[in-house]
């Protein structure tokens, strides 16, 4: 019972201890979107761009320990949630290398068909 009480605790509003503690359980607070006429709902379903806009989804990505070590330190210097901060800066590098302001250091693979000899 202790500890169930001690996790509503965590959940509600009024926990000063780690701001951000909330939002890196369950991300944070979305609107519902408003109902859709069957139609248009049908539409955005075939629609990948549309369908993710609104909701949250989750996703696993592989990240080195120092990566997570990384994100997990800034999260707690600048108290928000470690989901929060994730998206923030996916975001912001997305957006950059959209903008051509950050470039992607790739090697372009060949294909070849290897010759028996």
């Amino acid at each position: 019972m202790a500890r169930k009480r001690d996790l509503a605790s965590k959940l509600s509003q009024s926990s000063e201890r780690r701001p951000g503690w909330r939002d890196a359980i369950t991300g944070p607070a979305q609107e519902s979107p408003p109902q859709q006429a069957p139609a248009q709902a049908e539409e955005e379903s075939r629609s990948p761009s549309k369908r993710r806009t609104g909701r949250l989804q989750r996703k696993t990505y592989l990240l080195t320990p120092g990566l997570i070590d990384r994100i997990a330190t800034l999260a707690e210097e600048e108290q928000v949630g470690i989901n929060e901060l994730v998206r923030y800066l996916l975001r912001s590098a997305l957006e950059m290398v959209e903008e051509g302001e950050l470039p992607i250091p790739t090697r372009p693979a060949t294909r070849e068909i290897v010759r028996g000899e």
